[in-house]
């Protein structure tokens, strides 16, 4: 991500936080709880997470360890995102958690699952290139297996803010990475989740 893209999104999340606050949705631009905690259920369903190591991509304010919790989940969480004002506020509300302010691209620790919800939305110059280039990295440092949600062009704009992606284009990129990929669609309309499995 150029130096102009990654001062754009800070902006935009920042600015997010400073209108909503700590404890909604929207402060991570989701449109509601209600959507978020969905995404984050369809994320979870990749496979059996109990006991399992879990790396959470641009995990914002943390809002998955409290999904996590209300689901009897144990893991081994750690979060990252670029944007420090989401990580120092992360240590705040869950100060057993492990939050880094890092880039996935530095990032070379391995982890059984990899976890990105709402990580790849944001408009950059070229997008399609950059986070394919995410998604490779990604399953780089899983060991088991990485789920990430999209927006789907079919339905979602795509426009100079947010980025849109055909599902069965990601997913033949995918299956270039993994021979076992899977597209999950119907669960919000403007999006689908993939799963690549080692």
């Amino acid at each position: 991500m150029n130096t102009t893209d990654q001062n754009r999104l800070l902006t935009y999340y920042k600015s997010a936080l400073n209108e909503f606050g700590d404890h909604d949705a929207r402060s991570v631009h989701w449109s509601d709880k209600r959507g978020q905690e969905l995404r984050f259920l369809i994320l979870s369903q990749i496979a059996n997470l109990n006991g399992q190591s879990v790396l959470d991509v641009g995990c914002g304010l943390g809002d998955l360890i409290n999904f996590f919790k209300k689901n009897a989940l144990s893991v081994d969480y750690t979060g990252i995102d670029i944007v420090p004002d989401f990580i120092e506020r992360a240590r705040e509300f869950h100060p057993n958690a492990r939050f880094e302010t890092m880039n996935i691209e530095t990032t070379t620790e391995q982890f059984d699952y990899v976890l990105a919800s709402g990580a790849m939305s944001f408009k950059v110059e070229n997008n399609k290139e950059f986070y394919f280039g995410i998604i490779k990295k990604m399953f780089e440092l899983s060991k088991k297996g990485l789920a990430f949600n999209m927006l789907n062009c079919e339905i979602h704009v795509d426009d100079e803010t947010y980025a849109a992606y055909d599902p069965n284009e990601v997913a033949d990129f995918c299956k270039t990475l993994s021979p076992n990929v899977q597209i999950i669609l119907g669960y919000l309309p403007q999006d689908f989740t993939i799963y690549m499995y080692k």
